[in-house]
């Protein structure tokens, strides 16, 4: 029932069927249509999701400007991580930006698991570990990498993004103008199209 979720979690540690069964009582799904919100900017964190299908956009505001500040895809674990983690309010308001289908669990369910299974404490370690190296390798991206760099980058670990997400996010993720964003993409093209 919940296999793409074991699917995911496999690549940090291998389940047993036991504890497969054990975290299929523990969560829940929920389906949410495109434009959704999943976590409200101030509000703390209750919910981590495990994203079965669509995208979801988290966003933050700076002089009443709206900014991305990371996409969730399908196969991803979403959550106003921060507010999550240190029950603080979010500094972040996260929405769907297609139907989605949801696996979530609660932040009082995962301390239990934690407190009741080495293997889980474990998960979640590595599952935040992760978490951690992608925004470090978010904020040097942003520090030390060029515009045309950024978005090569992107491309390299999402090819399919500009068919999930609108040019305009996108442009706001990567700390750019969207014109900047229309013609980094027009010389990419035509970089595509002289290598094939």
């Amino acid at each position: 029932m919940h296999q793409k979720l074991f699917s995911a979690l496999d690549r940090f540690v291998i389940l047993s069927s036991k504890h497969q069964e054990e975290l299929s009582k523990l969560v829940k799904r929920q389906e949410l249509p495109k434009n959704a919100v999943l976590q409200e900017l101030g509000e703390t964190s209750n919910y981590l999701h495990f994203v079965e299908e669509g995208t979801v956009r988290a966003i933050y505001y700076q002089d009443s400007k709206e900014i991305t500040a990371w996409f969730g895809f399908a196969g991803d674990f979403v959550s106003s991580f921060y507010s999550f983690v240190s029950r603080k309010p979010s500094p972040e308001k996260i929405v769907t930006i297609s139907d989605c289908k949801l696996i979530s669990i609660s932040y009082e369910t995962l301390q239990f698991l934690y407190e009741k299974d080495i293997i889980w404490n474990k998960l979640g370690r590595l599952i935040t570990e992760r978490y951690y190296m992608e925004c470090q390798e978010r904020i040097l991206s942003l520090q030390s990498m060029s515009a045309a760099e950024r978005y090569d980058n992107v491309l390299d670990r999402r090819p399919d993004i500009l068919k999930k997400v609108k040019l305009g996010h996108l442009a706001s993720y990567l700390g750019m103008a969207q014109a900047n964003l229309s013609r980094l993409r027009s010389t990419w093209q035509n970089r595509q199209r002289i290598n094939n």
